[in-house]
């Protein structure tokens, strides 16, 4: 089973790239959740550090906007499963905000890595004041998201809603869990996520409140899942081969 933990978080009205500091856990899987104002096009790219040399991110999906001044909401999932349990620094690049920051989530029981992790993933940009945050999984194929797909109950999702207040002051949806709610005043801006290990089946993931202020949100599915591979020694005729099957640990795939 998989299973969250929140590594850190940094949310600022200072300008520029943002960074957590952190020591991850052997094996982890990093997803962050990034969010900016005053930058139009948000976050530029994600990076760490970590001794493992594999410090490179892919972005979930698309932006998501219309909150706070030039607002946009963002998530990225790391190319590779943690390979050094070492203090590591994970950048935000936002060169030219006016704020924002970036929470760092460490996934723990993974199997798949990338965007292959990533079964699912909607969200909404400009809702309006006094609306409920509800964002809508799509399915993935390859690096496309169309097609509306309820998340499996074993699998695990992440939840942000940014807005324009301080702190953002959401209620979780049922049966998930707060793990931030933050905020900064100039421009007055929001960020809460939130996370559920298992047991969501639904595909709209509707927030337990209203957002005073206009608000874009995101969530995702993480396919917990060990794919299986089937393995053939050559060398010999057909029928002496052996064929055994094996789990894959840490695979990386879009498809």
């Amino acid at each position: 089973m998989a299973a969250f933990t929140s590594a850190g978080s940094a949310w600022t009205t200072t300008a520029g790239s943002k960074t957590v500091t952190a020591t991850p856990t052997l094996a982890d899987l990093i997803v962050v959740i990034a969010g900016t104002s005053g930058l139009a096009g948000g976050t530029i790219d994600v990076t760490d550090n970590n001794t493992d040399g594999r410090g490179t991110y892919t972005q979930i999906h698309t932006d998501f906007t219309g909150f706070s001044t030039t607002g946009v909401l963002t998530m990225w999932v790391r190319h590779a499963l943690i390979g050094s349990a070492t203090s590591t620094i994970f950048t935000a690049n936002q060169t030219g905000s006016s704020g924002g920051g970036l929470q760092v989530c460490r996934i723990s029981g993974m199997s798949i890595c990338g965007l292959g992790a990533v079964r699912g993933a909607g969200g909404q940009s400009a809702g309006g004041a006094g609306a409920t945050p509800a964002p809508v999984l799509l399915r993935r194929v390859g690096t496309v998201f169309s097609g509306t797909q309820a998340a499996l109950t074993a699998n695990l999702c992440l939840g942000a809603v940014a807005n324009g207040s301080n702190p953002a002051g959401m209620t979780q949806p049922a049966s998930w869990s707060e793990s931030i709610d933050l905020g900064y005043t100039v421009p007055t801006t929001g960020l809460e996520t939130a996370f559920r290990n298992s047991g969501e089946t639904g595909s709209t993931i509707t927030w337990g409140s209203t957002s005073a202020t206009a608000f874009a949100s995101m969530v995702i599915e993480l396919d917990i899942s060990v794919p299986q591979y089937d393995y053939v020694i050559p060398g010999k005729a057909d029928k002496e081969r052996l064929l055994y099957r094996q789990s894959a640990v840490g695979r990386s795939s879009v498809t």
